[in-house]
């Protein structure tokens, strides 16, 4: 039988095929439409859906951290093609991820320390 995990990552692949397909037959392009379809779609919100409904397998804090740190890293290799406009974007997009992610750990840290989870 397949887990409701891999279900949700699947659709978030063929998902992912289908807005390339798309894309590609409408003439999008660039580092911000890659960045959509390679790592915002099959890895950023499968992992983010997962952890917002509550899935049991992997804890939904763990989902959220290497799902985010994952996606600073892919969407790095973006920040370098492109028009300006487009890197400026996708850094942002970035930038804001590693903002995000700092202060999830920080309120995290926080809770953890005074005794509410």
């Amino acid at each position: 039988m397949i887990s409701r995990e891999n279900t949700v990552i699947a659709v978030g692949a063929v998902l992912s095929v289908v807005v390339l397909l798309v894309g590609a037959a409408i003439g999008l392009e660039g580092p911000l439409f890659g960045a959509i379809v390679l790592v915002g779609i099959p890895i950023l919100g499968p992992q983010l859906y997962l952890a917002a409904t509550g899935d049991v397998e992997v804890p939904p804090e763990t989902r959220i951290r290497i799902s985010v740190l994952v996606s600073i890293v892919l969407l790095s290799g973006f920040t370098v093609t492109g028009t300006g406009r487009e890197r400026t974007i996708v850094r942002t997009v970035v930038f804001g991820l590693f903002v995000a992610l700092l202060g999830y750990e920080f309120a995290s840290g926080y809770r953890s320390r005074s005794g509410g989870q």
